[in-house]
């Protein structure tokens, strides 16, 4: 009798357990189920419980793995109306990353608009586009030289180009020349000075050093660029020519005396045109020297100058205002200008048919 109610009780027990388990698994299948397959999208067990959660598990399993897709769902951030956002948005370890976001998608802004905002992230850009709407703001933002405290005058002065634009306004061409200057202070080899850098009044060049090859009378360089003049002048001599020098460094009070004697000789226009007002003269640097053919009063004219052009920037010189430059340098072509910038950044120049003033604005002018 008690073996037959022992048996009874442990088959009513195992019938028991069974259905318990078989309530158990149908209650944790789907669950289960759902998270090792979006784990097999090479989402951890926490962010897929998360997504599982949200009840969104069938729409994320429809695409691949997003890295910000694992990040907001579950999160207050989360906007539903902009999951499909989230999937063309790459991801960014902010505090204000999805915020941000959100806001960005409101505005209007494309997930390559935001994805090359966020790559670009800056206070300055940010609360400018979270108050303007920019359109193609993407395409502004390829050029590593765009500067965001700049956005508003790029946008004034588009011309259609987006490289162009941005380097015209870096170079301060849609402003006045002789207006927000600024001022050089420390010499070195790839300093600008146009109508918008000058130099101090008390400047003076490091290691000025009097010209001793292909010149005539007292002509000083700073040493670097006198030793590479050395080298282009022993070139030219080879090639059968004959060079040398007009002028080189002049002082903040010669370029004065420069500047109005031709003002007295040939009037404003003449000195607007051809010569530098004190302080944003090249001549000033140590850098800069006009040369001349001593078998052609027109250097334009001569061997030695098709020569310059073609072999200066092998020694670090270039043609620094070319004839049809003048709407980038603010200067007349003068053949014979040379300038002292590198071998590296002659090279670029020469190569890209550009002139120093866009070099600067592209990779100098941090």
């Amino acid at each position: 009798m008690h073996k037959k109610k022992y048996k009874l009780k442990k088959k009513n027990f195992c019938i028991f357990m069974i259905l318990f388990l078989l309530v158990f698994v149908f209650i944790l299948y789907k669950p289960c189920s759902s998270i090792f397959s979006l784990m097999g999208k090479d989402y951890s067990f926490s962010e897929s419980y998360r997504i599982y959660r949200s009840g969104l598990t069938d729409r994320v399993l429809e695409r691949e793995y997003s890295k910000t897709i694992a990040n907001v769902v579950g999160s207050n951030e989360y906007v539903d109306e902009n999951f499909d956002y989230y999937y063309s948005i790459d991801f960014y370890e902010r505090d204000d990353f999805f915020a941000l976001v959100n806001e960005l998608i409101d505005i209007g802004y494309t997930g390559a608009d935001i994805n090359a905002i966020n790559k670009n992230y800056n206070e300055v850009l940010v609360s400018y586009l979270s108050n303007h709407y920019v359109e193609n703001i993407s395409k502004w933002l390829e050029y590593d030289f765009f500067k965001p405290d700049k956005i508003q005058r790029y946008l004034d002065d588009f011309d259609g180009s987006y490289k162009d634009t941005i380097v015209r306004v870096n170079i301060g061409l849609d402003q006045p020349y002789y207006e927000n200057v600024t001022v050089v202070s420390e010499y070195s080899t790839d300093m600008i000075i146009n109508k918008y850098h000058q130099l101090d009044e008390n400047y003076v060049p490091d290691n000025l050093t009097l010209l001793d090859h292909c010149s005539q009378g007292e002509h000083y360089l700073s040493l670097e660029a006198k030793e590479a003049y050395d080298k282009l002048c022993q070139a030219s001599i080879e090639a059968g020519l004959d060079l040398s020098v007009n002028s080189s460094y002049r002082s903040y009070q010669d370029q004065e005396e420069v500047y109005n004697t031709y003002y007295e000789l040939y009037g404003q226009n003449y000195v607007d045109n051809y010569v530098a007002v004190s302080g944003y003269s090249e001549h000033h640097t140590g850098l800069a020297l006009d040369v001349k053919s001593l078998n052609s009063n027109i250097f334009a004219n001569s061997e030695e100058y098709q020569w310059m052009k073609e072999n200066s920037y092998k020694y670090g010189f270039i043609l620094r205002y070319p004839d049809d430059k003048k709407d980038i340098t603010g200067c007349n072509g003068e053949a014979w200008h040379y300038r002292y910038v590198g071998l590296e950044i002659a090279k670029y120049i020469y190569e890209n048919d550009i002139t120093f003033d866009e070099y600067y604005a592209m990779f100098l002018d941090k």
